[in-house]
């Protein structure tokens, strides 16, 4: 008895056996399933677009999860409209140049008021050094005599009358005073107070504490045969204050007169300034 067996008209069945797949599940979505259509580590086939990592289309949002792709037209780089713009310097504009000539005020007036501060100055110096030279002869004595010689001198306490002695030698003295509307006192000097006259070395040795303007006399004398002489003069300490006093005054004139050339400058800078800026742009 012969088995006849026969054909299949789809083709013959598979051997089963280990190593036959099985038939792949379809997807209700028209593509295979993830999980059995083919391995992970294996890319798909030319032409079918991968389950995973797929782009969304344009104005839908990507899955849940996944960050959309680069240069998409939704979430690409923002699109710039207008000329790129420019970071480098930019070129001033040109501005044509000015004559000096035509510039106001002239320059020139700043050296005039310069030269007025100059004068200003050399005079304040002038009248100082003088100032000072009228003052050391008004301290120095006036009246002179020698020892044992009286003498009548016109006094006023607002002056500082004094008394000096002029002597090559180490002297003893003694002095006295009399007359005016008042008893006048002779004090003593703290220190040893000089000036030189003429030649002459002058050393203060008492202070006159007059009571009123007068006349008073005066009469000294030593005990040494030296050829000592005394005179009357004006406190050297009342008188530096008043030539300091004077100096301050006098130094207020070459202040005036640098100050002076000073905001000069300023002003004609400053004008100068704006009126090259107008004739620049044309007024």
């Amino acid at each position: 008895m012969t088995d006849k067996s026969h054909p299949s008209p789809y083709g013959s069945a598979p051997e089963p056996g280990p190593s036959a797949d099985p038939p792949p599940r379809s997807s209700p979505w028209g593509s295979p399933s993830p999980d059995q259509s083919q391995p992970h580590d294996q890319p798909p086939p030319y032409g079918q677009p991968s389950p995973y990592g797929q782009a969304p289309q344009y104005g839908q949002q990507p899955p849940y999860g996944q960050s959309p792709p680069y240069g998409s037209p939704r979430y690409g780089p923002p699109q710039q409209f207008g000329p790129p713009p420019h970071h480098g310097r930019q070129q001033p504009p040109f501005v044509a140049p000015v004559d000096p000539k035509r510039v106001l005020p002239r320059l020139r007036l700043i050296a005039v008021t310069w030269g007025v501060a100059a004068l200003f100055v050399a005079a304040g110096v002038f009248l100082s050094i003088t100032g000072f030279l009228d003052s050391v002869e008004g301290v120095a004595p006036t009246r002179t005599f020698a020892s044992g010689e009286t003498v009548t001198v016109t006094l006023d306490p607002a002056d500082g009358p004094a008394i000096y002695l002029a002597s090559g030698t180490s002297v003893n003295y003694e002095c006295s005073i009399g007359g005016g509307s008042g008893q006048a006192r002779l004090l003593t000097v703290e220190g040893r107070q000089r000036l030189t006259m003429n030649g002459t070395q002058w050393e203060q040795i008492l202070r006159v504490n007059a009571p009123s303007a007068g006349a008073y006399q005066v009469t000294c004398t030593t005990q040494q045969q030296a050829g000592a002489r005394f005179g009357v003069g004006r406190d050297i300490t009342a008188a530096v204050g008043d030539v300091l006093g004077g100096a301050a005054l006098l130094a207020l004139i070459p202040g005036v007169g640098v100050l002076a050339a000073i905001i000069v400058t300023i002003v004609v800078l400053v004008r100068r300034s704006s009126h090259r800026k107008r004739l620049a742009a044309g007024g």
